[in-house]
Formats: structure tokens, C-alpha cells, sequence
């Protein structure tokens, strides 16, 4: 997988090197506010992330995972992640969430943006999905800035802390983001990207 740079961040690919890093984050608080973080132990998810799929592609079946880190101090912060599922058929749906500290400074924006641009660069991808409760506003902000249009409400469509919520349907197409590589007003920042 490669590892993608953006003016303020450092995006590693998480392998089982790092593993431990990302579960210690997956442990703070407020990350389960609107999201269902899975509650392995830190030997079940290292066992895990050891069984993804190397390389990233289009056809690859499974979820591919960046440490968000501010590029100055190495201070990881977040995460950011693709995932492709047997039934997506050249779709990715993207996931992500910032340590509370650190949200509202627009580095969710500059970490999607710089995925999304790496997914469409690196594969034959169509289309990135992102779902999220109507009620996380801050979250479809950061999908509406990087271009996001809302798609369907899903009934029932996520399970948050045992019980089941309605989830918004985002999607961005890979047409948009190629007028997007055109426009003087593109909001996705560029990424550098550099094979691991």
C-alpha cells in the first residue's frame, strides 16, 4: 500500500507494524458517538489487519487503512479508510474519525480528500461511498466540502451502541473528482503518494 502526505499530514498505511498504534486510538473517547468502532483486543485486531489485502486495487476484497499523524510532531490523530466489499463491484465505501482534540481544524477534510484522490489515482475505482448519521453534521460538512453528494437515507442501515440508526448515503463519482483535477477550486488537497 502507499503512504500519502498532505500540506499538514502524514498518512501510513496501517500493516501489523503499526497495528498497535491505531488500536491504542480506536480506545478514545467520543469515537463511538456516531460510529460503531468494533471492540477487539489489541492481539485480535493486530491478527486482523494481518489478514487485509497488501495491495490496494479496484478488484482487492477487504479494508485498506491510513494512521492519520500531523506531519511536524508524528502525533497520530485519527484514521482514514476504503473498504471494498465482495458486493460493491467498483465502489469503496470511506470511513474515518479524528481524536476529539483535533476535530474542527479541517483535518478530516485534508485526510479524505488526499484518500479519495489516492483511491481514484491508484485503481480503476467508479465510485467512494461514505455513510454517516443524519445527526453527525460535522461529518457530512466534511463530505459536502470535498464534493460528496447525498444519495438515499438508509432505514435502519448501521448499528451505533447496540441499536440500529437511519444512516445518510454519500457518494462521489470518479467524474467529479476528474473536473475536480481541472477546477482552481478543487477542495481536495493533493496527495503525494509513495509506494511502501
Amino acid at each position: 500500500m502507499i503512504s500519502l502526505e498532505t500540506p499538514r499530514l502524514k498518512l501510513d498505511a496501517v500493516t501489523a507494524a503499526n497495528a498497535a498504534v491505531l488500536w491504542r486510538i480506536m480506545q478514545g473517547a467520543h469515537l463511538r458517538e456516531f460510529q460503531d468502532i468494533p471492540r477487539f483486543t489489541r492481539d485480535e485486531f493486530e491478527r486482523r489487519v494481518a489478514q487485509r489485502p497488501k495491495q490496494f486495487h479496484a478488484r482487492a476484497i477487504g479494508r485498506f487503512e491510513w494512521l492519520v499523524s500531523l506531519a511536524d510532531s508524528r502525533r497520530p490523530i485519527g484514521w482514514v479508510s476504503l473498504r471494498i466489499g465482495e458486493q460493491m463491484r467498483g465502489a469503496a465505501e470511506a470511513g474515518y474519525s479524528l481524536l476529539a482534540p483535533y476535530r474542527g481544524q479541517g483535518y478530516a477534510t485534508e485526510a479524505v480528500g488526499a484518500m479519495v484522490d489516492a483511491a481514484f489515482r491508484e485503481s480503476d475505482l467508479s465510485r467512494v461511498d461514505a455513510c454517516c448519521v443524519p445527526e453527525n453534521a460535522t461529518s457530512r460538512r466534511v463530505l459536502e466540502r470535498l464534493g460528496f453528494r447525498e444519495g438515499k437515507m438508509q432505514k435502519s442501515g448501521a448499528v451505533v451502541r447496540g441499536r440500529a440508526v437511519d444512516i445518510v448515503v454519500y457518494e462521489f463519482k470518479r467524474e467529479q473528482w476528474q473536473a475536480q483535477l481541472g477546477s482552481a477550486n478543487s477542495i481536495l488537497i493533493p496527495a503525494s503518494s509513495k509506494p511502501k
